[in-house]
């Protein structure tokens, strides 16, 4: 029987790695016949069941990429109805709020697709409230996020939370109050905490805590949880919803043995089960029933069910069963990160119970700290690339605080609100305080200079690296604790090296930005840092260290535009940089004072490992009439290949170049083009002195300032110029080498159907 559930969960699974979606009916055809041959071979009936599993999955993947915006209707202003899904959130970028499309209000052709959600930001504030109806005037795009290693992939998450367009509010009218929900309900809990205690961060974790809205807590505070491995604490999610559970029938079950009469009708662990069940039940109606929280509520549910009625049924086959059902019933939950994280977690507590060893209540507390952390080791590198090593420290501290401390107050304060708001607010004060001091002391751990290991590997060694945790965890007896290290030896010893005379150029999806990374056999310069900290803190510095560079030898700031310095001090707070270049003083960013700094002119080079740098422009004595035209040109060059990176140089500057002696070093195989693809940039006579094979351009999805620009691609395309784009292709590595063609990486094309899809 279990290799049937095995077979349909694997089906699900396999999504995930679909470069591409096959039909759905030449998958069903080819099961039913395969149905028909496992009469007599039984093999045949498994690979069925699978590919069964598997086209229900990509039925509703593809029904998801039909349902996306059209491309036609993409940056066109029309009006629409809507309800509002979940709550609004106020961020930098403005007011967010999810919707639900209802009807069309304007003449414009669109179908609107049903259940589906759109993600919208405006930049004025609405009192929009969970389920009304108001009338939009929107902008809207397909679901596009920057494709890099490292990076958080947020087109994987659009898709797993089913939203199939993102954009903008240009107005807003309201139509029609909304019926009552929990989510109105945790809405007037928001503001209540913000009239009462501000927006510290504390106050936000501890609301986040009590109904899981996440809105009040700060991006730094999630960097600090992520630090210490104590993010699955903070929120109500799968590891807490078991935890207050079991902390609710542990205490429920010591107030029932005082009855030992009860016993003799109904037995202990039938008595716990129904408790978990229903404490599981009340606190993901807190958490607003969202997706994730419903999940777990399905997998404590049917854990439990199956528990109750088929006792003989092992943990691994519930565990099974209930990810079979999860993901038959949301197949696209595969996608999210949270998902995986949360069952592991859950799947790890059900296996601790099971398991649990008879010892002290102390050392098994200790116990499952250590397997909760090693379980979720492969998943957290995988997925973060960065490993807390003091995460069972930090968890053995916050697991008590947070569950038995903050926790119970909350929930205590919110049934004292019943009677008597002053004690309310006092106690839910008490909370806020034993999250300060837990805060104070996790801030105190990751300044250990071993508190973090940031360890990239590659699927492969992903696969050894849980096999061998998956070792460690079993039973004793199960499998020879040696099998452990034996598996765990390729993932150590990892090789991974250029040879003297090479270059690895990365233009790295930052969206409307530039950043470019530039690596020989021992060095490493960054060239550029994107437009914002998003940049700097979620997709430069994770790619720096999937790169393997951990100290930057060298960085480059063009010039001071914000879409090239944006990052910069979220890089620098997070990767040490020797030396730095730049055209103008630093504005905008800040460079530490131990960082030994220049400013680029043109006739500076430097080899590294046969490798030539050169700097172009700007020209010492040449009058620059703006900012952009100061920008740091840079050649890069060994044996057989050479770069050019012009900043946002535009053709004025050229031609000072042009008239130039280094007009003689312009020829380059690869161009990036200035100022991303604009029309003021990659001036015909400029193009002439480059005489480029490839030209890049690196700009933002529908960006507002149509980059790259139309008569710039005519004239590449004119002659025969090769033209790479990080709009549609994502990242892109070059490995260029003496004795090689160019080989060429797309991020985007890596095997992953939501990516690739048009």
């Amino acid at each position: 029987m279990e290799r049937w559930w095995l077979s349909v969960a694997l089906g699900a699974v396999s999504l995930v790695f679909l470069p591409i979606l096959p039909t759905v009916s030449v998958l069903i055809l080819v099961a039913l016949c395969l149905l028909v041959i496992g009469f007599k071979w039984r093999v045949f009936s498994v690979v069925a069941v699978f590919l069964l599993s598997m086209s229900w999955s990509v039925y509703h993947a593809q029904q998801y990429l039909d349902q996306r915006v059209p491309v036609v209707i993409e940056s066109k202003a029309f009006r629409v109805l809507v309800k509002i899904e979940g709550l609004p959130e106020s961020t930098k970028f403005g007011q967010k709020v999810r919707v639900q499309p209802l009807a069309m209000r304007s003449k414009l052709t669109y179908d609107l697709p049903k259940n589906t959600y759109w993600q919208l930001t405006s930049n004025k504030t609405y009192p929009f409230h969970p389920n009304q109806q108001w009338q939009l005037s929107v902008t809207l795009k397909r679901p596009h996020g920057t494709a890099s290693a490292g990076a958080f992939d947020y087109e994987a998450w659009l898709l797993s939370e089913g939203v199939t367009a993102t954009g903008k509010i240009g107005r807003a009218i309201f139509v029609q109050q909304g019926s009552y929900s929990f989510d109105e309900w945790r809405l007037q809990l928001r503001e209540q905490f913000q009239r009462a205690f501000g927006e510290t961060v504390a106050a936000g974790v501890s609301l986040a805590l009590l109904t899981g809205d996440r809105a009040l807590v700060p991006s730094s505070a999630w960097d600090l949880y992520a630090a210490t491995g104590t993010s699955h604490l903070m929120a109500i999610s799968g590891t807490h919803v078991m935890l207050a559970a079991i902390m609710v029938a542990w205490l429920l079950t010591k107030i029932v043995t005082r009855f030992p009469t009860i016993f003799l009708k109904v037995p202990l662990w039938r008595l716990r089960l129904p408790i978990v069940l229903v404490v599981a039940l009340a606190y993901g109606c807190l958490a607003g029933l969202s997706l994730p929280t419903l999940r777990t509520l399905v997998m404590v549910t049917i854990s439990v069910g199956l528990m109750w009625f088929q006792r003989e049924v092992s943990i691994v086959a519930v565990l099974l069963r209930a990810f079979v059902l999860i993901v038959l019933w949301q197949p696209l939950s595969v996608h999210a990160i949270g998902f995986w994280l949360s069952f592991m977690a859950v799947a790890v507590l059900v296996l601790w119970g099971g398991w649990q060893r008879q010892e002290h209540k102390i050392l098994a507390f200790g116990r499952l700290q250590l397997w909760l952390t090693l379980a979720l080791v492969p998943l957290t590198l995988c997925f973060f690339g960065r490993l807390s090593l003091i995460s069972p420290l930090a968890n053995f501290i916050a697991i008590p605080v947070i569950t038995f401390g903050v926790v119970p107050l909350d929930l205590l304060g919110l049934l004292l609100g019943a009677f008597s708001s002053s004690a309310q607010l006092i106690v839910w004060q008490a909370a806020i305080y034993l999250i300060d001091g837990l805060n104070g002391l996790l801030s105190q751990l990751i300044k250990l200079s071993f508190a973090q290991l940031f360890w990239v590997l590659s699927p492969s060694s992903l696969v050894f690296l849980a096999l061998s945790v998956l070792v460690l965890l079993l039973p004793k007896g199960v499998a020879p604790r040696y099998l452990a290290v034996m598996l765990f030896i390729p993932v150590y010893f990892r090789t991974q090296a250029m040879a003297v005379g090479e270059l690895r150029a990365s233009i790295i999806d930052v969206g409307q930005g530039l950043s470019v990374l530039l690596q020989t056999q021992h060095h490493s310069l960054l060239y550029d840092t994107g437009a914002n900290t998003m940049a700097g803190e979620r997709i430069i510095t994770p790619y720096l260290r999937w790169s393997g560079v951990s100290t930057l030898d060298g960085l480059m700031i063009s010039h001071n535009d914000s879409d090239h310095t944006g990052g910069a001090d979220a890089l620098l707070s997070q990767i040490p940089v020797t030396q730095a270049f730049y055209s103008a003083m630093p504005d905008g960013y800040t460079l530490p004072k131990n960082i030994k700094q220049q400013f680029c002119q043109a006739g500076q080079s430097w080899q590294w490992e046969q490798v030539d740098f050169v700097v172009l422009s700007p020209i010492m004595g040449k009058h620059y009439d703006k900012d952009n035209n100061r920008s740091c040109v840079l050649r890069v060059s060994g044996k057989g290949f050479s770069l050019l990176l012009t900043g946002d140089m535009e053709a004025p500057a050229e031609k000072i170049l042009l008239a130039s002696a280094h007009s003689q070093q312009l020829a380059s195989q690869i161009l990036v083009l200035g100022h991303h693809g604009s029309k003021t940039s990659t001036s015909p006579t400029f193009l002439a002195a480059v005489k480029p094979q490839l030209a890049i351009v690196s700009a933002g999805y529908r960006n507002q300032f149509g980059h790259p620009s139309p008569p710039v691609i005519e004239r590449l395309t004119s002659q025969k110029i090769a033209i790479d784009n990080t709009i549609k292709q994502g990242t892109l590595i070059y490995q260029l080498s003496p004795t090689s063609p160019i080989q060429k990486e797309v991020w985007r094309e890596r095997g992953h159907y939501w990516l690739n899809s048009p």
